[in-house]
């Protein structure tokens, strides 16, 4: 029998307390990366600039350096304008997981990828993905959907130049739904998934937004009552979860009534389905995987060539030279022309970099406690990478302020912003949005002739170069003249839709009318 005693005790007692003591002491002695000085308990709250923070980042940059820190109420966030520097911590070290978003879990978005923490499903959802469109062949089956909804933008600018704005907005919507539940958007009036799909993205937008709610701050405030003093953003739970249910069930549901009438069309969600088995975590995971594919940021990037075009008449010049001398006046651009245009592939990257429609990568979380150099990264440490800063940094671009697509051209190009951290860090699946991005860019080149819109007097309007505030930016509101760059161009753009717009789309309207 093993006998304690109170010495015994006592000892053990001060071996714990000696090396609680040497560990407090030690993390103590270790500094967090440099930043500007807050004030006691509460950190930098008043330091955080209330817009572009993007900006404001790249400059304390340079004064700090390419990894700096501020704090918010003892919890410590990691800025790093230094591209290496992120490669390091976020890629090589692996900060797979994301920080905690207490509204946006009260509303459900935490069951989505963007947003979901480290673990078992949230590798789940990237393996499902990955099966699909993890790689460029992967992507290749649905090469006949991009290229219609290509030509379908075409006819939807045709149709009505001035609202070109909406027709991206519509044909990125398109893509999405065809490749991921098998659906044909309705071309009259307000198609109801992508009217379900934009305000749920809209209140996201809402939630995700820094400062929004005081319960990211005090989450204690999820105990208390709807009815409470203060707690409006009780109510908004109930409204929003309503939206993020739906953008997720609605759709899946017209697949499963497609493929129990044979008709449904080659999908990720059809195709996932097809293999799954009837387990509930199964099926949770398919339809919340599948609900992770609609974004905006593809409808931002091919808008910005609108801007570009307008504003730099020579770019687009330049491609459509290209364009006319590898494709002809007597069809439009497919796939198979994509080898024989780097010009145009170069103008895709330069409008990912120019304005990057997510300046701020998504959040990562420091999982354990970390050093790098001389600085320590605690565990549960918020680090984020300013990835406006990499793709406008001189050591890397020259003249990064200058839009120029030749930067990726000969054999002194400059970094793809994909290596930038342009689509985040750790695995993740590029190829949907380089694909969108590159087939539509491609279409306008070869179809569109884009102008600066004028006023009522004649004169040129301007266009700014800038995009909106927030996590998920957009172009500033402009104006530009959208024609065709001939008849001929017409005609061929109502040959390669019309008649299969003709066939796709009664069915699939009646049954998701039904659903």
């Amino acid at each position: 029998m093993i006998s304690i005693t109170l010495t015994d005790i006592g000892v053990v007692a001060a071996a714990l307390s000696l090396s609680a003591f040497y560990h407090f002491r030690t993390r103590r002695m270790q500094r967090l990366p440099p930043g500007p000085k807050g004030y006691p308990f509460i950190g930098n709250v008043f330091d955080m600039p209330e817009s572009y923070s993007w900006k404001t980042f790249a400059k304390w940059g340079e004064q700090y350096g390419g990894i700096m820190s501020v704090t918010l109420l003892r919890q410590p966030f990691i800025i790093i304008n230094d591209a290496a520097i992120a490669a390091e911590i976020l890629d090589r070290r692996g900060y797979a997981d994301r920080p905690t978003c207490e509204m946006g879990n009260l509303c459900g978005w935490d069951r989505v990828l963007s947003s979901a923490r480290y673990g078992p499903r949230f590798r789940e959802y990237r393996k499902l993905i990955a099966k699909e469109i993890g790689t460029r062949g992967g992507m290749e089956k649905f090469y006949s959907v991009e290229d219609h909804q290509g030509n379908m933008l075409l006819k939807r600018v045709l149709d009505d130049p001035s609202g070109f704005n909406a027709a991206i907005k519509n044909t990125v919507a398109a893509i999405v739904m065809q490749l991921t539940y098998g659906y044909t958007i309705k071309e009259d009036g307000n198609d109801p998934f992508v009217v379900q799909a934009d305000k749920a993205m809209a209140e996201f937008s809402h939630i995700f937004r820094p400062g929004a709610f005081l319960i990211e701050v005090l989450p204690i405030l999820k105990y208390v009552p709807s009815w409470f003093p203060g707690a409006n953003f009780k109510r908004l739970v109930e409204k929003y979860s309503d939206s993020c249910d739906d953008m997720a069930e609605i759709p899946l549901a017209y697949v499963k009534e497609q493929m129990e009438l044979g008709q449904a069309a080659s999908s990720y969600a059809a195709n996932r389905l097809s293999e799954a088995g009837d387990s509930d975590q199964r099926q949770f995971d398919i339809k919340w995987s599948a609900a992770s594919f609609y974004g905006e940021t593809t409808a931002s990037v091919v808008t910005l060539y609108f801007l570009v075009a307008a504003k730099y008449p020579h770019i687009q010049a330049r491609a459509q030279a290209e364009m006319d001398n590898v494709v002809g006046p007597h069809r439009l651009p497919t796939f198979g022309d994509r080898d024989a245009l780097p010009y145009l592939d170069a103008l895709c990257k330069e409008l990912s970099r120019y304005l990057p429609v997510v300046p701020l990568a998504a959040p990562h979380r420091a999982m354990r406690d970390d050093v790098y150099g001389e600085f320590f990264i605690p565990e549960g440490s918020i680090v984020l990478p300013n990835v406006w800063k990499f793709l406008h940094d001189p050591a890397v671009y020259r003249d990064p302020f200058l839009f120029n697509p030749d930067r990726f051209l000969g054999s002194h190009a400059e970094p793809h912003p994909a290596d930038m951290g342009l689509f985040g860090y750790g695995r993740r699946c590029i190829h949907l949005a380089d694909v969108s991005v590159w087939i539509c860019v491609a279409k306008a080149v070869a179809a569109l002739a884009i102008a600066p819109a004028v006023d009522a007097r004649g004169a040129r309007i301007e266009v700014v170069a800038d995009v909106t505030d927030g996590l998920l930016c957009h172009p500033v509101p402009f104006k530009c003249d959208v024609r065709a760059r001939s008849e001929r161009v017409r005609g061929l753009v109502g040959q390669a839709t019309t008649g299969r717009e003709l066939r796709e789309t009664s069915e699939h309207h009646r049954s998701a009318d039904r659903t």
